[in-house]
């Protein structure tokens, strides 16, 4: 079943009490980060390493009044009555020891949990759930909603408030109960036999939860005397500690968060994804959305979905540390937006903005994220090159202009991001064969044969893969019998990659119509008619001469034979230009296996292989290391 997809969802916030700038210095590794005008949500991105939980806790601890590294002052924004009434003021300048005390003031208040209003919020990254202690009992429980509390009880480790959240669970349950006996009691000495049962049920908003979260599962009425939470599922119970990690998580989240009700506060959330599919992670952040009320959340993030689906709110990307000049430091925050060229330029390659988190050094390679491409790839380097953060950029589809995307994502460093790309030669430029040469160099680099599949016919690499698996009177075990059937394969694809290769030459021969004319400001229709007209006339004479039927049918002739003749002399390029993924899956039907686990046989006999099959695929990634 399909998600639907986080990328179309975007944040709807109406905001409360808010972060509206944010000024640091030295706060290492952050030298210098200076963000403005922030919204109702607010994503820290980049990739591991450049500092944004350092940050985060950083503003964290300056709010708070715990101190910490570096020089920070921030912007707060009142924005609901009650704030302006107690500060006299809209804005709060915190760098004034007046404001910052106005608003600790604020902060620091007595509150009751149900109360939690011109408040902070924390989810730190360590979201462990421990084993739960059993709740004392007590005659008098007292209604959990009504108890004070510490107003940064939040900042305390998740697996501590997974336990204070489910005790007060049970003690609202049990609080409910003797408030109901109580008032029964009260109506009877006053002479009354008729009650209002009008009363709601304080697990409905948890029930909801639960269901909006993990969904079949359903929560089931929590019991306070045996002291477990349960859930439903296709009519069966089962034990909370029956979830997956992932599940208690975000349970824990969304409960902790609820128990709040939180209005008019910032919410501090560290790597919301951490330890989360995105699935899960789209349903928690979605539900916390529709708990309280005006809260402006500020996320620390790696996931490309989060920061895409933001990104008409404010995604900050934090770069590494520079300096001008003089030795300044240069502002490591960058402002990012739907329509920020460099977005628009990634969505050439199929991706968003949200890939620059991934990693320092990102090189996309053709294919699905679920496609055999990625494994294939990601088998051969294995660990040689931990630098190089491997993605899938969706297939030849989506390139669009290889031009556009070397100008504009690959010839350059992208907020201390280096981006590089391996394509197979299916996917090379329909360029002239000098641009072509122009462009695919550096950080765009070609494979050496048609597919990465082509990297997998060595027979003798196949021999020995099946040296274990087959008798030893099987043609899986002669080196001689594989390249033969390979030929073979390889000889009834001659057509096809005849086919191939004369639309790739005419694609590239007749490249772009182009008919704007030149010269066309102030011209009468007539006038455009006639420029436009010539133009067509031109290129209509330059497609007849492309396209030439005797000139394609000497086209076709030619490269049928040269293809031909070289699978006949056996002189071994044709391992180079037959494509390799009908060879390499016709040949894994000959030998009776799965065309993933043929690759996966094929990968593990070669790295230990004294021919170095994929020498010359790690040489480009040796490359891209390099920079």
């Amino acid at each position: 079943m399909s998600r639907q997809p986080l990328l179309s969802h975007r944040w709807r916030i109406v905001p409360g009490m808010r972060l509206s700038t944010i000024n640091v210095l030295d706060s290492l590794p952050v030298r210098r980060f200076e963000a403005h005008d922030l919204a109702d949500v607010v994503v820290l991105a980049g990739p591991n390493g450049v500092g944004k939980t350092r940050l985060l806790q950083s503003i964290i601890g300056y709010l708070r009044g715990s101190g910490g590294p570096g020089s920070i002052a921030c912007g707060v924004a009142a924005t609901v009555q009650s704030e302006i009434a107690q500060w006299g003021k809209e804005q709060l300048d915190l760098q004034d020891p007046n404001d910052l005390n106005l608003l600790r003031i604020t902060l620091q208040a007595s509150r009751r949990r149900k109360n939690w209003t011109s408040s902070l919020i924390n989810f730190e990254s360590d979201r462990s759930i421990q084993n739960l202690q059993p709740l004392q009992f007590s005659w008098d429980m007292a209604d959990p909603d009504e108890e004070a509390v510490s107003w940064d009880m939040t900042f305390g480790f998740m697996r501590d408030r997974f336990q204070d959240t489910v005790h007060s669970l049970y003690r609202m349950i049990e609080a409910q109960k003797q408030s109901i006996a109580g008032r029964a009691i009260q109506l009877k000495r006053e002479g009354r036999d008729v009650m209002n049962l009008a009363f709601s049920d304080p697990m409905d908003p948890f029930k909801e939860i639960f269901s909006l979260l993990l969904s079949p599962k359903q929560l089931v009425e929590p019991s306070p005397k045996l002291q477990r939470l349960e859930y439903t599922l296709d009519g069966k119970v089962f034990d909370f500690t029956t979830l997956s990690s992932g599940e208690r998580e975000v349970v824990n989240i969304a409960f902790d968060f609820q128990l709040r009700k939180p209005q008019d506060c910032i919410v501090f959330f560290d790597e919301p994804e951490l330890h989360l599919h995105p699935e899960l992670s789209y349903k928690l952040i979605s539900t916390l959305r529709r708990i309280g009320a005006r809260n402006q959340f500020i996320l620390s993030t790696h996931s490309p979905d989060v920061i895409t689906a933001s990104l008409d709110q404010s995604v900050i990307f934090l770069s590494p540390p520079r300096s001008t000049g003089s030795g300044e430091p240069v502002n490591q925050a960058i402002a990012v937006s739907e329509s920020d060229e460099t977005n628009q330029a990634l969505r050439l390659l199929g991706q968003s903005i949200g890939i620059v988190s991934l990693g320092k050094r990102i090189v996309l390679i053709e294919g699905e994220q679920s496609s055999l491409d990625k494994q294939t790839y990601g088998s051969i380097v294995g660990s040689r090159f931990p630098e190089l953060v491997l993605v899938p950029s969706g297939g030849k589809h989506v390139i669009e202009s290889f031009a556009a995307i070397y100008d504009a994502v690959l010839s350059r460093t992208i907020w201390g991001v280096e981006f590089f790309m391996l394509c197979d030669r299916d996917t090379r430029p329909a360029a002239s064969p000098q641009e072509e040469s122009a462009l695919v160099e550096g950080r765009l680099r070609l494979l050496p044969g048609y597919h990465v599949e082509n990297e997998f016919l060595d027979e003798e690499i196949w021999a020995a893969a099946f040296s274990t698996m087959e008798h030893e009177d099987s043609w899986l075990r002669d080196p001689s019998a594989i390249r033969g059937v390979l030929r073979e394969l390889a000889s009834g694809l001659v057509p096809y990659a005849t086919a191939l290769s004369v639309a790739f030459d005419l694609r590239r021969a007749v490249g772009n119509i182009d008919v704007m004319p030149k010269g066309v400001h102030g011209t009468s229709l007539e006038e455009l008619q006639e420029l436009i007209g010539k133009r067509v006339a031109t290129e209509q004479s330059r497609l007849a001469t492309a396209l030439d039927s005797e000139r394609v049918n000497q086209l076709v002739a030619n490269t049928f034979r040269r293809f031909q003749e070289t699978v006949d002399a056996d002189d071994g390029e044709w391992k180079r230009i037959i494509p390799g993924k009908p060879l390499l899956g016709g040949f894994a039907g000959r030998a009776h296996l799965h065309l993933g686990r043929a690759k996966s046989l094929y990968i593990s006999a070669a790295l230990s292989h004294p021919r170095e099959p994929f020498r010359e695929v790690l040489k480009i990634f040796e490359a891209f290391a390099a920079g």
